[in-house]
């Protein structure tokens, strides 16, 4: 078989998998030093930045355009942003891990969930690096909170929109220009949550439906971590 299917029983076994590792990689990492953790993510952040790059010069030795694979998915852009975040300090360190956390990580999630490397087989090197680099860009994040470096907060709601400002329009450009689908902006991937904003709305109000949707999942975000900030304090 050429492709797999979501859900399928390897992609649930690789789910079950990769939460298994997360979980037990948070675990070591919560009993870490600050240095042993802050070294940890920024050599899983270059694994990362190397896994992308490896997936991509694959893909052009097979014939494919580099046009193609170039990283301005949202999830590609979370390999740059999660090393600026180990590379900076202070607010900026702040503002990068807070949006590692809120965009790129739940991005990443809905990435495992609804692949869209399906096309392949499932065995074969672009689903598993695939699934590795995703995973690791959901636990990165994950590192940075149980670490004390990324601090989500209502304070900070503006922060995935001044990302989103300043990444979208030149991406959008480029989608429009080279016949690309960076970050999904021009249309969906298949039997996705974004295909279904998409029959909703039409392919002429999208966009209004990515941006609600967008703003629907920072609202539940912030008020998760908000609430169990809350919850912790009164633990304590």
């Amino acid at each position: 078989m050429n492709f797999f299917e979501h859900f399928c029983p390897e992609h649930i076994g690789m789910l079950i998998t990769i939460t298994v590792a997360i979980t037990i990689g948070l675990l070591i990492l919560r009993r870490s030093s600050d240095k042993t953790a802050d070294l940890t993510v920024l050599i899983l952040s270059f694994i990362t930045l190397i896994g992308e790059t490896v997936q991509d010069i694959l893909l052009v030795r097979e014939g494919g355009d580099i046009m193609g694979f170039l990283p301005f998915h949202l999830c590609n852009l979370g390999i740059f942003v999660n090393l600026a975040a180990s590379f900076t300090h202070g607010k900026a360190r702040s503002f990068f891990t807070e949006i590692s956390l809120i965009l790129i990580m739940p991005g990443s999630v809905a990435a495992l969930l609804f692949p869209d490397w399906t096309y392949r087989p499932f065995w074969s090197y672009l689903p598993l690096l695939c699934f590795l680099t995703h995973s690791l860009l959901v636990f990165i994040p994950l590192a940075f909170l149980v670490k004390g470096k990324a601090h989500a907060s209502f304070r900070h709601f503006w922060y995935p929109y001044l990302f989103l400002l300043i990444v979208v329009p030149p991406i959008y450009l480029l989608n429009t220009r080279s016949g690309q689908n960076y970050m999904f902006l021009s249309y969906p991937p298949q039997n996705s949550p974004l295909e279904w904003i998409h029959n909703f709305t039409g392919k002429s109000l999208y966009l209004a439906g990515l941006v609600i949707l967008i703003t629907a999942v920072l609202i539940i975000e912030y008020a998760l971590y908000d609430l169990t900030g809350r919850l912790a304090k009164k633990l304590r």
